[in-house]
């Protein structure tokens, strides 16, 4: 693949008739949802559960926060999603995000498959919200999340690998209906186990059966927000702060252990050091990062990394061992500045990486950013 001149880039040229790829991370879903993040003073959200001095107390109290902050919002059904978050700016950059890839899939040629895959970190529904919305409009494309089914739906990796084409009335012509795959790294909020398969459901029986855990627990989100928040201005050690004041509540640790129990059933991956607490998502979880990895070492091919910060170590060294590919080309868009060195610290010693904006001082890499590129190869 040619190298692109980072000081002129031509993105159309950069991704046409290539094998093209999305890492999108939680970024991308800000402000709707915010990012994982404690504040900067603080240690990590997956420091913080993993330390060796947390009391259980404490770390269950954390996967409390964890849920009421950022899985229970992304957890509504469709039609409570549209009257609390329609129109929210997020929720349209998705959707022109879906619209945008459809229209260079559309001028795509047929030499390649006219498939997209799309790699996400995220929980939450907002690309499969703005899929649905898409194909009410325009039924010839294929939106393929790799479940299977009418009623149940089930994942498979398998399903995945597929082309679909169009024939018309009288099968007097055949061309390839452009497909977009989302490979959903770190599970969803729409995922639960069933039979030690993950099924698929919009009104996930699982989330609400943790709500009502909260409420039998007696605690109020907003309540639970305010200890992590009076632990964090503490500016004392975090742990020992929060192990205090989590006993000083004093919750009920049967319905707090009833909670954990009911918050261990979703197959997400956590943040952690084992990340896993069931066997069914850890297999899923190394399939598809093994879709991503066999995608990677394709001839041709591009990686557009959005929103991510690569706190995923195993992703990150994923990455780095293909930058070994001579056929892999990786463009990171960064959001700020500070953004960007961290970047280039992580991967700057390789030649097939483009980092985007080219100036961050004067251009933040956001949604309308990555659109403005995605522009440029629609016409």
């Amino acid at each position: 693949m040619d190298r692109v001149d980072q000081k002129n880039v031509s993105f159309d040229k950069l991704i046409r008739g290539k094998n093209v790829n999305f890492l999108i991370g939680a970024g991308a879903s800000v402000p709707l949802y915010s990012t994982l993040s404690l504040g900067d003073s603080c240690p990590s959200f997956e420091e913080v559960v993993s330390d060796k001095d947390i009391s259980d107390e404490a770390r269950m109290f954390m996967y409390l926060y964890y849920f009421t902050k950022w899985i229970d919002p992304m957890g509504y059904g469709r039609n409570i999603f549209e009257v609390v978050y329609g129109g929210h700016p997020t929720s349209e950059n998705y959707k022109a995000l879906v619209e945008s890839l459809y229209g260079f899939l559309y001028t795509e040629s047929n030499e390649r498959p006219k498939r997209v895959n799309i790699f996400s970190t995220n929980y939450d529904l907002l690309l499969e919200y703005a899929f649905d919305d898409f194909s009410e409009m325009n039924p010839l494309v294929y939106f393929n999340d790799g479940s299977r089914g009418f009623f149940k739906k089930y994942i498979s990796n398998q399903n995945f690998y597929l082309n679909v084409t169009h024939s018309g009335y009288n099968d007097n012509y055949r061309r390839e209906v452009p497909t977009i795959n989302l490979f959903k790294l770190h599970g969803s909020v729409s995922w639960r186990i069933e039979k030690n398969r993950i099924m698929v459901e919009d009104h996930n029986p699982d989330i609400a059966a943790i709500r009502k855990k909260i409420e039998e627990l007696g605690i109020k989100p907003k309540e639970v927000a305010e200890i992590v928040a009076q632990v964090r201005e503490s500016r004392n050690n975090f742990v020992a702060e929060l192990n205090e004041h989590v006993s000083e509540l004093g919750l009920d640790e049967d319905k707090l252990r009833d909670f954990f129990a009911a918050y261990e059933m979703i197959p997400i991956i956590n943040p952690n050091k084992n990340k896993f607490s069931d066997t069914v998502a850890e297999q899923h979880y190394y399939q598809m990062i093994r879709s991503f990895s066999y995608e990677l070492e394709r001839k041709q091919t591009v990686l557009i990394v959005f929103g991510f910060s690569f706190a995923d170590e195993h992703i990150t060294d994923i990455l780095k061992r293909s930058l070994l590919n001579p056929e892999l080309q990786v463009v990171i868009i960064s959001y700020s500045e500070e953004d960007q060195k961290k970047h280039k610290n992580t991967f700057g010693g390789y030649r097939n990486i483009v980092f985007l904006p080219e100036n961050c001082k004067g251009q933040e890499g956001d949604f309308p950013f990555l659109l403005s590129l995605l522009g440029e190869c629609n016409g």
